[in-house]
């Protein structure tokens, strides 16, 4: 069977699963099984979104410039989704998308590879 997502996704590599936990390709090779999924790169795939943790309070300005950046990105890629392995980075995606008033919504990867379309 396997999943079914009719969707254009992109893919946001979060720093903890790209450097800690080195999971390298594994999230795009399951996208790219995905029926009818939409899958468009994302430019600067690897770039932090500003998040991680405490370092968003304590570098608000930093952490608000690298947002503005994946964001400007995001909306590039014209996607219908934001899919991410960390939900931190989707909550700070989707914060940044939301008060822009922006169309993509953010989905975690198990919730694409499940089929969920809200």
């Amino acid at each position: 069977m396997g999943a079914e997502f009719p969707h254009r996704v992109t893919y946001h590599a979060s720093c903890h699963s790209l450097r800690s936990l080195q999971v390298g390709d594994i999230p795009m090779r399951l996208l790219r099984q995905v029926r009818e999924i939409e899958l468009v790169d994302l430019e600067g795939l690897d770039q932090c979104c500003g998040f991680g943790g405490t370092f968003a309070i304590k570098n608000a300005d930093v952490s608000a410039a690298m947002l503005g950046d994946k964001v400007l990105s995001v909306l590039n890629t014209r996607a219908e989704v934001c899919t991410a392995l960390d939900n931190s980075c989707l909550m700070h995606l989707y914060g940044a998308l939301h008060r822009q008033r922006a169309y993509p919504r953010t989905a975690h990867l198990a919730e694409i590879l499940a089929g969920e379309t809200r």
